[in-house]
């Protein structure tokens, strides 16, 4: 007898072929998501990269708003020489040291940012505060080096202090006495002006903070004097 052709051999063959049928749609629905979650992490990167564009566009645009041109309008009263100022104090005190007069020799107003101090290790610089120069009568004696820090009434404290056009300021600055002379070189104002371009004046003052008190009356030392 023949083969049935439509025997066990025939019905295995269909089932076979439903069996392929299906596994060629469950690789169709496969290859769809996969180029679906491809697409995803694609679009992904895309927003990525043109959110790092849009960062670093912005940062250029900061710095470019606030890039340094050189000294600027901003000028010392020390007349061309250097000068050195130095205070001893009690461990952990925070004095006044400064003997800086400015003079903002523009047309516009400039205003003050901070103090940066080369030698000094991080953390001795506190900040500071200016009044006018000329300086009022009030607080005449507790200007230049004082071993106590005080911002007097008619003082205003950095950062963000606005200097008008041809004026003169007198900036002082608090220091932490630390355990040992500590000195600075030269001190850098840095200040900007209205348009928002960033000044560095260098300044040649030089000086030193000491602590203990007893141990340094007399022998704390600005270099160089």
């Amino acid at each position: 007898m023949s083969p049935d052709p439509l025997g066990d051999d025939a019905e295995d063959g269909g089932e076979n072929e439903c069996g392929g049928e299906a596994t060629a749609v469950g690789s169709h629905e496969r290859d769809d998501n996969v180029i679906r979650v491809r697409t995803r992490k694609r679009w992904a990167a895309v927003l990525a990269a043109l959110g790092a564009l849009g960062i670093a566009a912005a940062v250029v645009a900061l710095l470019a708003g606030r890039s340094s041109v050189g000294q600027g309008p901003l000028v010392d009263q020390l007349g061309g020489g250097k000068e050195g100022i130095a205070q001893p104090a009690p461990v952990g005190r925070v004095i006044s040291a400064s003997d800086l007069v400015v003079q903002n020799t523009s047309d516009h107003a400039v205003v003050l940012d901070r103090v940066d101090f080369f030698g000094l290790p991080a953390g001795t610089y506190r900040g500071g505060y200016v009044v006018p120069f000329p300086l009022p009568r009030q607080v005449r004696g507790i200007l230049t080096t004082y071993w106590r820090y005080h911002v007097p009434r008619y003082g205003r404290v950095l950062p963000g202090v606005t200097i008008a056009p041809h004026t003169k300021a007198y900036v002082v600055l608090a220091l932490t006495a630390r355990s040992g002379q500590h000195q600075w070189t030269h001190e850098d104002l840095v200040y900007h002006d209205i348009d928002g371009t960033a000044y560095r004046r260098h300044i040649a003052l030089s000086g030193a903070v000491c602590a203990p008190l007893k141990k340094y009356v007399g022998r704390c030392n600005a270099p160089d004097f």
